[in-house]
């Protein structure tokens, strides 16, 4: 897939997850948070005209964002639709990310999941939608906020999407790769978010 994913967005939709770390007495899996949270709809101040440059929430459908940028060059909003993924306590552990691409090609969206540091990048990142078939996404890259896997959605996967209820995403750590973590993904308001910005 061409990349045609925008780094200068990516700069500020991909917050810094949390890392794994490892009780030394116990050996037991937690997470800690880097110095970067998430930021939540309320915390993003939704501007009637936001700056150049200036990164703010257009619009909320259900449990997904619709986050937006103006490219300071070209004067043109970039936007992504954005969620969080949490594990079975409600602790957010990972985000995702999505761009629509420019048709004619076999992906019709650009999608970057962010995990924390210290996930198995063997492993992969699993993604399951309702009772369907298990899907491995390939990591492309760490940094010092966290590990990413950047791939391509055909139509197909998103219209899965769209008839799904709830995705979840598998995560591993390299301190306990026998205990992967169930990340639960809500698709509720994600027809209309991927409607509000495809259809355009």
């Amino acid at each position: 897939m061409k990349n045609t994913l925008i780094p200068a967005t990516i700069a500020f939709l991909m917050l810094s997850p949390v890392t794994f770390a490892e009780d030394t007495k116990t050996g037991a899996q937690t997470e800690t948070s880097t110095d970067t949270e998430f930021k939540t709809a309320e915390e993003l101040e939704k501007a009637a005209e936001p700056a150049i440059g200036e990164a703010y929430l257009r619009e909320k459908y259900g449990e997904w964002e619709l986050r937006c940028i103006r490219d300071k060059v070209i004067e043109k909003e970039e936007c992504r639709i954005f969620n969080l993924l949490a594990d079975q306590d409600g602790k957010i552990i990972a985000q995702i990310d999505m761009q629509v691409l420019p048709k004619g090609g076999q992906a019709v969206a650009g999608v970057d999941i962010a995990t924390p540091l210290g996930s198995l990048l063997t492993a992969q990142v699993v993604m399951t939608i309702d009772a369907g078939k298990a899907k491995r996404y390939p990591y492309t890259w760490c940094d010092q906020a966290g590990c990413y896997a950047r791939f391509g959605m055909t139509q197909g996967e998103i219209d899965d999407m769209k008839r799904g209820a709830k995705a979840n995403v598998i995560v591993s750590s390299v301190t306990a790769p026998d205990q992967p973590l169930n990340l639960d993904l809500s698709l509720s308001g994600f027809t209309a978010v991927w409607n509000a910005v495809a259809l355009k």
